[in-house]
């Protein structure tokens, strides 16, 4: 129980690794990406349990329960149905060891641990959620002045 408690104080709990290009074939998201219709995975985040893939069409959630259990669900999140929106990163105290993303997509907020570590990746990924959240906020703007 202390551990636990230590680990969630610490940030340590479930943090993430940025993977690398080259090993993108190696997790479970790249099975659901639709490589037909020409989808690319540009940044993907691995847990323990989940693995969070950003492609130029969707987000693609595979939600783990825990470590241990092999039981997954994915969630798909296309840019075109679900509004990306309040998009933050909270860098690292001290003594935390990871950075937060946070973002809400449609209604289901996001709220991801990375390796401290790798801030200047995870600050691209930012920028492109941010970028994202505006131009679909553009786009509502433009389709209200249309109609």
């Amino acid at each position: 129980m202390f551990k636990k408690m230590a680990a969630d104080a610490l940030g340590i709990s479930d943090i993430g690794t940025i993977i690398s290009p080259v090993d993108y074939d190696k997790t479970d998201a790249d099975d659901y990406v639709m490589h037909e219709d020409d989808e690319k995975i540009y940044f993907l985040i691995k847990t323990k349990a989940d693995e969070y893939c950003f492609t130029n069409l969707a987000i693609i959630h595979v939600d783990g329960e825990s470590a241990i259990s092999s039981k997954r669900t994915l969630k798909r999140y296309p840019y075109a149905q679900y509004k990306v929106s309040d998009v933050f990163l909270e860098t690292a105290g001290k003594i935390d060891m990871d950075v937060e993303i946070k973002f809400t997509i449609g209604k289901e907020k996001m709220d991801i641990d990375v390796r401290k570590d790798q801030i200047e990746q995870l600050k691209d990924l930012y920028k492109s959620l941010l970028r994202i959240s505006e131009i679909t906020h553009e786009n509502d703007i433009h389709l209200e002045m249309g109609s």
